[in-house]
């Protein structure tokens, strides 16, 4: 009975293990390799219901119905990228108008910055002072070359974006494309995908599918709910400020948070930075509690709408973002409760057995 059970334990752990390098391996190479045509799926899924009603009522042949669909859905999001990108340029144009004067004010700051860490150091305990110094010392070394480390990373940044352009543009290219293949022939396409099926598999993958659809909607609805609240907390807090663009101002900072990248510390910390040495203190301390609060709010409900909404528990919520962001950085962070909800569903409807219920 003993060695049973050791088998059975080697088996279960080697299923684990197997189960994490096929996941490992689907994100980092599967996926990447076939996004555009998973995107195309999406999107004619999106555009099933308008290409149908172009088919029934109008007697449109359904190659004629899903071009004008997805001509129409490039049109509006090339509409939407373009004044985005418009948006970015003027507001890049602003910056650089004014990045003259700001760079003036630098010095000044920084030499403001520079008695008050002065007075703290020779205020602090002797044995502490000369740990200080040399921290201060190190710090303004750095601070020096900031500006060099600044321009290096920037010409970076344009050098990777002038090279990815070519791909960005196939990547689109075929998207689209791909679009317009898979609204024209959905039926034979779900037809073919459906007989590759066994015929006792397919009632759970039906059903399968359908609580997937229903758990990346409850998904994408927490993400929305999530930026809906920091968006009401910061046009409150920039309002009780006396920020000027209040509103304005808490949407950009609610779409930058949305970013997995960034997060409102990428604006909040260097503005509070900004208007303290300034000597705006109000305004400077304001900005440090808004982002207190606002990180508080959404640590705390990241997990528990996660859950709620994907029908995850909040505590399997929150380990799939750390594992995720453990084993592949940001990205980690984002995919990890989608295939955590992947396996939930696939466990539920019969198509997996992960564990014991």
């Amino acid at each position: 009975m003993q060695p049973d059970k050791h088998l059975r334990f080697l088996v279960t752990a080697a299923e684990v293990a197997l189960g994490g390098l096929t996941l490992w391996l689907i994100l980092r190479f599967l996926l990447p390799w076939t996004l555009p045509f998973l995107i195309a799926l999406a999107l004619s899924a999106l555009l099933e219901r308008p290409v149908r009603f172009l088919t029934t009522r109008l007697s449109l042949p359904r190659w004629a119905a899903a071009a004008g669909c997805t001509l129409l859905l490039v049109l509006l999001l090339s509409g939407a990228l373009l004044l985005a990108g418009w948006r970015l340029w003027y507001e890049t144009s602003l910056l650089l108008d004014r990045l003259p004067r700001l760079i003036a004010s630098l010095p000044s700051l920084g030499a403001q910055a520079e008695d008050w860490a002065y007075r703290y150091i020779i205020a602090a305990p002797p044995d502490l002072q000369d740990f200080l110094w040399d921290a201060l010392e190190a710090l303004l070394d750095r601070a020096s070359a900031l500006p060099a480390q600044l321009y290096d990373q920037a010409a970076a940044w344009v050098a990777a974006l002038l090279t990815a352009l070519p791909q960005v543009g196939l990547f689109l290219f075929t998207t689209a494309l791909a679009t317009y293949f898979s609204s024209a022939g959905r039926p034979a396409l779900l037809s073919f995908l459906r007989r590759q099926v066994p015929v006792r598999w397919r009632s759970r993958l039906h059903t399968g599918l359908e609580r997937l659809r229903s758990a990346l909607k409850g998904w994408m609805l927490a993400q929305g709910t999530l930026m809906l609240i920091t968006f009401g907390e910061l046009a409150a807090g920039f309002l009780l400020l006396g920020v000027e663009l209040a509103i304005l101002l808490a949407a950009l900072v609610a779409l930058v948070d949305a970013l997995p990248v960034f997060g409102t510390g990428t604006v909040l910390l260097p503005w509070a930075a900004v208007e303290l040495l300034s000597g705006r203190l109000w305004l400077g301390l304001g900005l440090l509690v808004l982002y207190g609060v606002v990180t508080l709010v959404r640590s705390l409900l990241e997990p528990k709408l996660t859950g709620a909404r994907a029908g995850l528990p909040p505590l399997a919520a929150l380990l799939a973002m750390y594992v995720g962001f453990q084993a592949l950085g940001v990205a980690g962070m984002v995919l990890s409760p989608l295939c955590a909800v992947l396996l939930k569903e696939l466990h539920d409807c019969g198509l997996l057995r992960l564990w014991r219920d």
